[in-house]
Formats: C-alpha cells, structure tokens, sequence
C-alpha cells in the first residue's frame, strides 16, 4: 500500500518554545527527519549578541548550542536535524526552545517528516 509520509510542524514568531508530538501507531515502528531552525535578526551596531537552541525528546535534552551573532544588521540561523525512532503505540514530544541576547527572534520552527521505507 502506497501512502503519503506523515509530516508534522510547527512555526512560531511570538514566543521562544515550539512543541510538537508525534502520535503513536498501533502496529508499527516510524523513522522521523526531525528538523529545527531558529532565525535571529542582529541589530546594526549589536555587540556580544547570542543565539541559543536546545532540543528535548520525551523531556531528555537531546541536544543544545548557543553562538555568537556574527552579522550586525542581518538575520542569522541556528539550525539542528536529527532522527528519531517511534516505537508502535508509543507517542513522542518533542519540544525546541530558543535563547536570545542582544538579537530579535524572528522565528521558531520544528518539523518531524517521516520516512517511508524504513
């Protein structure tokens, strides 16, 4: 049976956590493409500015980094991918969070897409 991959996402502008949880299925195991993306804007003149982003997997901190802005007057991206495996039955949350200091958020997104095949 052909069938479209499962795809969940989230895009926020208002707030520095974004959430997501993916559903379990029944009778099988799901490999997901797990995506995050933070974007900054660096004021013109900005100095020591930092952009931070952490992501947790059923509340364990899978991975974190902050970094220095390097591009006054822009908009810069801290990004992270990973995979997760999704056991049958069993949901799982994931749940990114996103630090700033002396730079904008412009905006916050998480993304899970399925990989069929697997």
């Amino acid at each position: 049976m052909n069938r479209a991959p499962e795809s969940w996402s989230v895009r926020i502008t208002d707030a520095n956590v974004a959430q997501l949880t993916i559903p379990g299925a029944l009778n099988r195991t799901r490999v997901f493409d797990i995506d995050t993306q933070l974007l900054a804007r660096i004021p013109e003149g900005a100095r020591l500015c930092e952009m931070g982003l952490s992501l947790e997997i059923d509340g364990a901190r899978q991975w974190a980094r902050t970094i220095a802005g390097s591009t006054p007057g822009e908009a810069e991206s801290l990004e992270y991918h990973c995979r997760v495996t999704v056991g049958p039955g069993r949901d799982v949350r994931l749940r990114v969070r996103a630090v700033t200091k002396h730079c904008a958020l412009q905006a916050l997104s998480l993304s899970a897409t399925e990989e069929l095949g697997s």
